[in-house]
């Protein structure tokens, strides 16, 4: 989604300036008021005047956007999120070559239906980086298909065995470029790259 816009905030009896994010898994408000609002909980989204006036857990929150930016946020709100097969661009007709092991529940959902054994049967390769022995893996097999897109996904944090800097770094470095991301789930995340032309 990707929306933000400086406006008013009614939230808890407060109105108050703030800067709000639309995101594809929430609304966060910065400034005199902070708060996040995942979108699983919200509900009842209207556009009233310059207004946008939502559900989020049974309290209600009023957005004084102006009334075109109130219309583009109760649209976006209201239409159903891409799913986790759609942002990989992933699915019966479009199938991943998997490298390593799948054990996270959203990305073995998202891969059901969506997987093949032979790269040559492949639209993307998908590979499960958790250390640096699996990048290497991943770019052994990017480099025998070249004309696919690899998706790494790897941990989210600064604790992580090995995050996006290291990929991002190892991949640019060997000719790879990033082109695209998307969170995979509470812990992973996800970066495609293909080969520099």
């Amino acid at each position: 989604m990707g929306r933000e816009a400086v406006a008013i905030a009614r939230w808890r009896g407060a109105a108050e300036e703030v800067k709000a994010f639309l995101e594809s898994q929430e609304i966060i408000l910065r400034g005199a008021i902070r708060a996040r609002f995942a979108r699983s909980g919200i509900s009842d989204v209207v556009a009233e005047g310059n207004a946008l006036a939502l559900r989020c857990n049974d309290e209600t929150l009023m957005l004084e956007l102006g009334e075109a930016e109130a219309l583009k946020w109760r649209d976006a709100l209201l239409k159903r999120p891409p799913s986790l097969s759609d942002k990989l661009g992933i699915g019966p007709n479009k199938r991943a070559c998997v490298i390593g092991e799948v054990n996270d529940p959203e990305l073995v959902g998202a891969l059901a239906s969506a997987t093949c054994v032979e790269p040559g049967d492949a639209a993307v390769l998908l590979a499960i980086v958790m250390n640096e022995t699996g990048l290497l893996s991943a770019f052994a097999e990017a480099s025998r298909n070249p004309h696919l897109a690899l998706w790494c996904i790897y941990p989210k944090g600064k604790d992580a065995s090995i995050g996006d800097k290291a990929v991002r770094e190892f991949m640019r470095s060997s000719g790879y470029m990033d082109n695209k991301s998307c969170a995979v789930s509470a812990r992973l995340t996800a970066t495609r790259y293909s080969r520099k032309p």
